[in-house]
Parts: C-alpha cells; sequence; structure tokens
C-alpha cells in the first residue's frame, strides 16, 4: 500500500523508496498499525533533518569551520543506511553542498597554513643558526607555538614539511645542548682557577702583619680576581664570600698585632709629651725662652695622641712661650736706649697689664654674646674651643705678669 511519495508497506514490511543512485531498502516491520508504524518512521527522518539543520547553521557562524567536515561526511556517508522516511534526496543534496564549501574551505585554509608554515620555516633557518643561544632559544620557542597553532596543511605537503621542521629543531637543540656541556666543563675548569686563587691569596695576606701592606695587596687582589672570568652567579657568590672571609680574618689579625703594638708605644708617647712640656716648663722659667718651639710642635703631634690634661699642658706653655717672645719685641721696640734693668722690668709690666686687659676685654665681649649665637649642629663644639682660646691667653697673661712682678721684687731688693 502506497504511503507517500517516499515509500509503501508490502506483506507487513515498510520499504523506503530508492532515491539518487541507491536502491530501495526495508527500513522496519509494520507493528500494530500501518499509520503508527508509517508516522514513526517518518519522524526518524525528522529528527535526522533537524540535526543536518543546526549543522548547517554551525558552520554558517563558527570561524573554525573545519571542525564540521568530519561530521558532514559521517552523515553524508550514512545517509543511505538511514530508516526513516522523508525527502533523503532532497538531504543528499543539502550534506552534499555543504560538504564541498567544507571541503574548498579547508583547501583553501591548507593551502594559507602551507605558505605561513613555509615562512616560519624560512624565519627559522637563521635564527637557528644563531651563537646567541638565550635570544636564539626564546626566538625557536616563539616559533614553535606559532606553529602549533597553524593548522594542518595538505597531505601530499605535510611529511615533508614537518621533518624539515622539526629537522632544524632538532638540530638547534642539539648545538644548544653541546655548548651548555662545554660551557659547563670550562664553569669547571674555572672554578678550579678560583680555587687556586683562593688559596694563594689566604697564602700571601696571612704572611702580612701590616694593614697597610694587607689593604694593599687585597687592592691588587681583587683585579685578579676581576681577570679570573666567570662561574655560575651561585658559585661566584659562594667563592666571593670565601675571598671575603679571608679577606676579615687577615685584617683582623693584623688589626691585633697593631694593637699590642700601640699598647706597648702608648707608654712610650706618654714619656716623649711629658719630656716636651717638661722641657716648655723649663724654657718658661726665663722670661726669654730659648726652645725651638716649631720643633718641639712638630715632634708634639709625631709622639702620638695625649690625655686632655697633659694637652691643655702643652697648649699653655706652648702659648707662654709665643707670648713672650711677642712681649719682647715689643719692649724692645718701646725702650729706651741705655735704659736699666729697672726701666725695662717696669715696661715689661705695662706692656704685660695692657696686653691682658686687652685680652679680659675680649674674652667679657666674647662671654656676653656666647648666648647669641645659633648653636647648630658643629656649632657649639667651634664656640666651645674659641671660649677655652680666649681663657687660656688671660690665663697665659697672668702667669707672666706674675713672673714679672716677681722679676721686680728681686731686682728691688737688691
Amino acid at each position: 500500500m502506497e504511503y507517500s511519495e517516499f515509500g509503501r508497506v508490502e506483506d507487513g514490511k515498510l520499504i523506503r523508496k530508492s532515491f539518487l543512485d541507491f536502491p530501495e531498502r526495508v527500513i522496519g516491520e509494520v507493528k500494530e498499525t500501518e499509520e503508527k508504524t508509517v508516522a514513526y518512521f517518518q519522524e526518524r527522518f525528522a529528527a535526522l533533518q533537524n540535526e543536518v539543520e543546526e549543522i548547517k547553521k554551525k558552520v554558517e557562524e563558527n570561524a573554525n569551520k573545519g571542525s564540521f567536515m568530519t561530521k558532514v561526511k559521517h552523515l553524508l556517508d550514512t545517509l543511505p543506511e538511514h530508516d526513516g522516511l522523508g525527502a533523503y534526496e532532497t538531504l543528499h543534496e543539502t550534506l552534499d553542498k555543504l560538504y564541498k564549501e567544507l571541503d574548498a574551505y579547508i583547501t583553501a585554509n591548507r593551502h594559507k597554513n602551507l605558505q605561513i608554515k613555509t615562512a616560519l620555516l624560512d624565519e627559522l633557518k637563521p635564527i637557528a643558526e644563531s651563537k646567541e643561544w638565550k635570544s636564539a632559544s626564546a626566538a625557536v620557542k616563539e616559533i614553535q607555538q606559532k606553529w602549533i597553532k597553524t593548522g594542518a596543511v595538505a597531505e601530499e605537503h605535510k611529511e615533508a614539511i614537518e621533518e624539515n621542521f622539526k629537522a632544524i629543531i632538532d638540530d638547534f637543540y642539539a648545538k644548544r645542548a653541546e655548548f651548555y656541556a662545554d660551557l659547563e666543563q670550562m664553569m669547571e675548569e674555572k672554578e678550579k682557577d678560583f680555587n687556586d686563587f683562593l688559596q694563594n691569596a689566604e697564602k700571601k695576606l696571612s704572611a702580612l702583619k701590616d694593614t697597610s701592606a694587607i689593604k694593599q695587596s687585597i687592592s691588587q687582589l681583587t683585579e685578579e680576581w676581576k681577570s679570573l672570568g666567570k662561574v655560575k652567579p651561585k658559585r661566584h657568590n659562594e667563592l666571593w664570600e670565601e675571598f671575603q672571609g679571608i679577606i676579615k680574618k687577615s685584617l683582623g689579625a693584623a688589626k691585633k698585632v697593631e694593637k699590642k703594638k700601640k699598647a706597648v708605644s702608648k707608654g712610650d708617647s706618654l714619656k716623649k709629651k711629658q719630656a716636651i712640656v717638661d722641657q716648655l716648663k723649663e724654657a718658661n722659667k726665663s722670661m726669654v725662652p730659648t726652645v725651638d718651639l716649631k720643633e718641639l710642635k712638630h715632634a708634639w703631634k709625631l709622639a702620638g695622641k695625649a690625655p686632655a690634661d697633659l694637652n691643655e699642658e702643652y697648649l699653655f706653655h706652648s702659648a707662654m712661650v709665643s707670648e713672650k717672645s711677642f712681649m719682647a719685641g715689643l719692649v724692645e721696640k718701646k725702650a729706651k736706649k741705655g735704659s736699666s734693668e729697672t726701666d725695662l722690668i717696669k715696661l715689661q709690666l705695662k706692656v704685660c697689664r695692657d696686653l691682658l686687659e686687652r685680652d679680659k676685654r675680649e674674652l667679657l665681649n666674647f662671654q656676653e654674646n656666647l648666648g647669641k649665637f645659633n648653636t647648630s649642629k658643629g656649632l657649639d663644639s667651634l664656640l666651645d674651643k674659641k671660649l677655652q682660646q680666649q681663657e687660656r691667653k688671660v690665663k697665659v697673661k697672668e702667669a707672666i705678669l706674675s713672673q714679672i712682678r716677681e722679676a721686680n721684687r728681686s731686682e728691688t731688693a737688691k
């Protein structure tokens, strides 16, 4: 019995009619009623038709159209064996057209991919020959990523282009591995040079006992260190720390020796300075000291540091020698020819009193203005030093005046 243009029921079986080059075929048996059986197979066709429409829509909407090729081909190949009733010829035409469109799209894409991969090969070749391994490795990796993202090429070109790319990549990494293996060996040899240097440095520095000589040797050794070359950064830092440890140890040992020497020479220095002060005191017993103040100042500096009280004694008696020399010049200028000893002493008293009064006025003026100064950082210590100098000048003049008065009493008693 004919149910439609697409099939018929015969001897209890449902037969789908032939279409295109595909013969008619039994697609099922009648169960319950013919109408229900026919309706079931029509629904199966409708479901297939919907599936084809859905995939057609996806192809139109997606950029990666080639990914649907397998599904379209499967539907086209299995269409003749599909069990259903409907316009299979129309559905076949739709799938065949879609297949041809995708095939053309894929062919164009594979041609484009071939052009891209050929360009990547041309870009890769000079980079793979570079000996700048760090930058070349980054560039090669970038090209590899682009290669992976680029789709397939036509089958007839695939094997040749992939093998060519692989060969260049493998050769590059093999050369790089060989380079770093040689570098590793060179680093090991270079590290031996560093170890030899450290042994020599320790031997050389430990033999020196003077810090200045050690520092000079350290400068030479540091220059030598710079010429040793390079090892791995981490190891280089470790070796540098070893070198610094040797330096620290040598300087520490030398400083201990020097400290002991200073402790021994400190007593000698104190004796020398006390002797200079004693010499100044002895010279100051006379109103006309006969010492070379310049020579004594030089000797004082060479003798090293002195306690504060001894240093003050030195400054006081040095100033006293200077003031007496200055006053002697003034007295000589003001004295009349043929002046007696008594007259000279009186003139000395007058000159000394005048100078003392001047110094006292200057001291008083300085003390009154001291609070007006802005005692910013460092200035307060300078003001203290200036005050001490002014006070010392007054004390020196007072001491000289006392000495002149004593001489005057002695002269008067004669």
